[in-house]
């Protein structure tokens, strides 16, 4: 009886999600947003074209007929000027601010190559990459502006819940310790210099339903949420208005 109770108390979250987003009612994730945006404040949910925590698309006609003749895209270098400090106890622990610093760095090169591999590798893209800035291509801007790397004390955590009751328990009692990553970015028009679309979202680590690799690196959980950032924001860039891009799943049956 307590294994059926607990059964449905862990799977009950998946029956809802028809209603609401993946991340709202698994993870209850919310990303609050810093000065890199300029309309951070006014991001909503738009769970029926984007897969985005919080989204903004300019009501300009005049920007959006501008962007709709824009043919390039450049990727600009992934800054972290608004990283927030580590908040996790358990990620304290293991990381200091120096060691983490050092890792951000390639990081930041990552999301980079991620997002310009995403559009370089799909014919069908709306955009086509160039290498620098230019009047006729848009220009994408990100920040990196939390990360909460994982953590070999987190990982036990939830691996010894898991022996003990079921796979994915751990994950979902353990969500104080399991890593975490956060991104803003915007779009800018040419030709107005303006954005047409700023987004922000925040990813934590998956429910595993098996033991994977990527949990043994601290950046593990972060790349596997940077390429699906990567994705997501292509083919939102590259589909009309009416078409939903769905978020991932809250779990993992493949990983790394």
């Amino acid at each position: 009886m307590k294994v059926t109770r607990l059964a449905i108390c862990l799977f009950a979250p998946w029956m809802l999600m028809s209603c609401k987003s993946v991340k709202s009612v698994v993870a209850a994730v919310d990303v609050k947003p810093t000065g890199f945006l300029p309309h951070g404040g006014q991001l909503k949910e738009n769970r029926h074209r984007s897969p985005f925590i919080g989204n903004w698309w300019n009501p300009d006609k005049k920007v959006r007929l501008a962007a709709e003749q824009v043919k390039s895209i450049y990727i600009a270098p992934v800054t972290d000027e608004f990283l927030r400090p580590m908040h996790q106890k358990v990620a304290k622990m293991e990381f200091s601010d120096k060691r983490r610093n050092k890792k951000m760095d390639g990081l930041l090169a990552y999301t980079r190559e991620k997002f310009i591999r995403a559009f370089k590798s799909d014919k069908k893209a709306r955009y086509t990459v160039v290498d620098a800035p230019a009047k006729d291509a848009m220009t994408l801007k990100l920040s990196l502006i939390e990360w909460e790397p994982n953590t070999y004390t987190g990982l036990l955590l939830r691996e010894a819940v898991d022996l003990v009751t079921l796979p994915m328990v751990g994950s979902v009692l353990g969500k104080p310790a399991r890593g975490s990553i956060a991104i803003e970015g915007m779009l800018i028009e040419p030709r107005t210099g303006k954005s047409l679309f700023e987004f922000a979202d925040k990813e934590e680590a998956k429910s595993l339903l098996l033991f994977f690799p990527q949990e043994l690196f601290p950046s593990g959980q972060a790349k596997y949420a940077i390429r699906e950032w990567a994705r997501q924001f292509k083919k939102l860039m590259s589909t009309p208005d009416d078409v939903k891009v769905r978020d991932s799943m809250p779990f993992q049956i493949i990983a790394f």
